[in-house]
């Protein structure tokens, strides 16, 4: 079903036409076969070498492709010889899939979400830094960006840096390319981002481009003494209960010392049990402490309450780190040249897209929102044996009434999907 979805969409071609490297004349798989093969492999859930051989091995899939297929030291070989050049050529494709599908869409407002994993390594690759690695201290690692849009979660962009850089390490270039990434009929209308991003430059950008903005801030000094002018003034400056008084919000508008202007600061305010003391003898204002957070914004129409749910919505991004990393490998940086691990992760963003686009395209309304694990699941790895011979060959399925709808509901829109897609 996928494999119809790649052809209807030409996807083959896209690889051939944008990647550029060719081959000996005496090798028997081109570029654009073996990473073809190797995205199939990723969407499967077999995102390392070893495991491609067991797609070799299925006798369905053989069939399907219509042709040999690469072994797993073909594709390690492949990634190996292929220059720097091809990582900006996998990025072109990744973006003319989304050109693909925004052009049989209707133009859309997004929202960018922004944030940054920490991707240990276990062996000795190039470019991998000690830095901030909260579950491995003192470990290499590497730091991959991720843009990614909200609630449909295209992946635009990402990057590999070493681990010891700051999350705020060139991210206006790594935006700027994105908005460079995004289809025409896709407009920015908001961004939300980590604590990492809080930045003066970002800022001032994003209010330079009029795009909206939601960002965490850093409790640091500047901002712990703008909180107690807040708490000794508290007949100006209100807080504003929920939830039974466990949360509470305020807000100021105030200059940071290095910023050229005031901005919009809402100041949260948790209030969190004080485990180190005991509930006896113990004041009702004793026992609690509070926590604090600050977001920055340039929204002015929104409510406190409404700029921290507004951030908040930002979280999803978490689950999509998590998916990209145990459904799709993001974080296996095996290879020991930074080139080929970067090559590995921008095609496995390829693969992420366009198993989102074919989920949202063709699987029916339930299926939309399930992850790549729950997909495989009760679908892409569900056992079936091929039928017939010659060109008469068919797939017989296990007789599950819900697994028999939902073929048909898909073979249904793949072929109202072929009638009406545009090609670019």
């Amino acid at each position: 079903m996928i494999e119809e979805f790649k052809e209807i969409i030409k996807f083959k071609e896209l690889l051939k036409d944008n990647v550029t490297y060719e081959k000996g004349s005496n090798s028997i798989f081109s570029v654009e076969c073996v990473l073809d093969f190797m995205i199939d492999c990723f969407i499967k859930g077999n995102t390392r070498f070893l495991h491609m051989e067991d797609m070799r091995n299925d006798t369905v899939y053989v069939n399907i492709k219509g042709y040999e297929l690469p072994s797993e030291k073909v594709c390690r070989d492949t990634i190996d010889v292929l220059p720097k050049e091809t990582i900006d050529e996998l990025k072109q494709i990744n973006q003319k899939l989304l050109e693909l599908k925004s052009k049989n869409q209707e133009p859309r407002e997004i929202t960018l979400n922004f944030d940054d994993t920490v991707c240990t390594v276990f062996g000795e690759q190039e470019g991998a830094e000690r830095g901030y690695n909260p579950e491995y201290k003192g470990r290499k690692s590497f730091k991959e960006k991720i843009a990614i849009i909200a609630d449909t979660n295209e992946l635009i962009n990402t990057t590999l840096e070493e681990g010891s850089k700051h999350s705020n390490f060139k991210f206006l270039e790594f935006f700027k390319e994105c908005e460079e990434k995004l289809p025409k009929n896709w407009y920015i209308k908001r961004i939300r981002a980590d604590r990492g991003m809080f930045d003066q430059e970002n800022f001032k950008y994003f209010e330079e481009q009029s795009y909206e903005y939601v960002v965490k801030g850093n409790m640091q000094n500047s901002t712990r003494k703008i909180l107690e002018y807040i708490n000794e003034n508290e007949e100006q400056y209100k807080w504003l209960e929920f939830e039974k008084g466990f949360v509470a919000f305020n807000e100021i508008t105030m200059a940071l010392p290095k910023w050229i202007k005031a901005r919009r600061m809402i100041f949260v305010r948790k209030r969190i049990r004080n485990r180190k003391l005991k509930r006896d003898n113990t004041s009702y204002k004793d026992l609690y402490k509070y926590e604090y957070q600050v977001i920055v914004t340039n929204i002015d129409y929104m409510t406190p309450k409404e700029i921290f749910d507004e951030y908040n919505q930002r979280c999803n991004v978490e689950n999509n780190i998590d998916e990209l990393k145990s459904g799709f490998g993001i974080s296996q940086n095996s290879r020991k040249l930074k080139k080929n691990n970067e090559i590995l992760l921008v095609l496995k963003m390829i693969a992420f897209n366009l198993n989102r686009w074919f989920q949202e395209q063709i699987l029916p309304e339930n299926m939309k929102k399930h992850e790549i694990q729950t997909l495989r699941r009760i679908l892409y790895n569900m056992c079936g044996e091929l039928k017939g011979n010659y060109y008469y060959k068919y797939i017989n399925f296990p007789n599950y009434a819900y697994l028999i709808e939902t073929i048909k509901h898909i073979l249904f829109s793949l072929k109202r999907f072929s009638n009406s897609v545009r090609l670019l």
